[in-house]
């Protein structure tokens, strides 16, 4: 199996994974010394209602690996010093300079490439012991979340607009708005609302949207998170299909987005009444040297399925969206 692993095929498969699947492989002994930095990472809480984990984490060692090769995102984690099948396969892969510099400290992380599938990445986090593989995945903590994240979030774009894009709605919108947003093929405008300043854009089966509504702050405004969840709490009143949000269950954060310092309030939205409800999430940009103000919302409706696929969806067609700095 190893061999196979290390040899791989001329002819790679196409990787096959849910939207926000990683894959640990590490030997039973190390699971202990990783997994608090991994859940940690990968394991944020996203209420939908239901809570479901931002990434689903599985956890397997090499000597199971072939059987999960095709993965999309692979993170091996293993000692030079161990024992057991994944730091074999570890030992097997490194070239013996590369051995010696992990060996004498000079070596913690590495990158492959489709090794096994396509599109892949394989992710290495190594050790010359215990103690030094908990120190490294520490210490490389951020690199390997980021690194996970532009991979998923190319590998969900491709995917999701390999079939084709509304090229129509995509035209109406940078005419109409001064902001651009890539539009999946089976999106439709929904509504449009010139007294509130929003656009929204729907597909059904399982039923999801985009919001962006846009403004000016008036003079000394505060655009905080509160504010992004009043506004996003007025305009989901004024939908075509009403809905409410729950005041006590919303977060805010700061984050980037669109290449801006932006504020992301996540939540869970409802029909008036209520008889249907799900996430949201809405990110919050104000435009640097200006007053002008962006809200870029994704919502899903998805009664008995797990909703952070959708939400990864939404996500990536989110951050298509594009506004001129001046």
């Amino acid at each position: 199996m190893l061999t196979a692993l290390l040899l791989g095929c001329s002819s790679k498969p196409s990787s096959m994974g849910t939207e926000g699947s990683i894959l640990i492989v590490a030997d039973q002994l190390d699971v202990p010394i990783i997994r608090p930095e991994i859940e940690r990472l990968f394991g944020k809480t996203i209420y939908t209602p239901q809570p479901e984990s931002s990434y689903r984490i599985s956890w397997t060692d090499a000597a199971a690996l072939a059987d999960y090769s095709a993965s999309p995102l692979i993170l091996l984690a293993a000692t030079i010093d161990g024992e057991g099948s994944t730091a074999d396969l570890l030992k097997k892969m490194l070239s013996p300079s590369i051995n010696e510099g992990v060996l004498s400290g000079e070596y913690f992380v590495f990158r492959r490439i489709n090794p096994w599938a396509r599109p892949q990445l394989l992710l290495i986090i190594v050790g010359r012991d215990q103690r030094d593989l908990g120190a490294n995945i520490l210490e490389w903590s951020d690199s390997l979340y980021a690194w996970a994240e532009d991979f998923e979030h190319n590998r969900i774009k491709d995917q999701i607009f390999r079939k084709g894009e509304q090229r129509d709605i995509e035209k109406i919108i940078a005419g109409k708005y001064d902001f651009r947003l890539r539009v999946q093929h089976d999106y439709l405008i929904a509504q449009e609302n010139d007294s509130l300043n929003f656009i929204r854009i729907i597909r059904h089966y399982p039923e999801r949207w985009i919001m962006v509504a846009y403004g000016e702050l008036k003079p000394d405004q505060l655009f905080d998170g509160q504010f992004i969840y009043n506004r996003r709490k007025l305009i989901g009143s004024a939908f075509l299909d009403p809905v409410m949000t729950y005041d006590d269950n919303w977060t805010t954060e700061e984050v980037n987005f669109a290449g801006m310092d932006a504020v992301l309030v996540r939540g869970i939205w409802a029909t008036i009444g209520p008889e249907g409800g799900g996430p949201f999430f809405c990110y919050g940009i104000r435009v640097p040297g200006t007053d002008r103000y962006f809200m870029v919302d994704g919502a899903a409706f998805a009664p008995g399925e797990e909703k952070m696929p959708l939400l990864w969806q939404l996500e990536i067609i989110a951050r298509t969206f594009e506004v001129d700095i001046l």
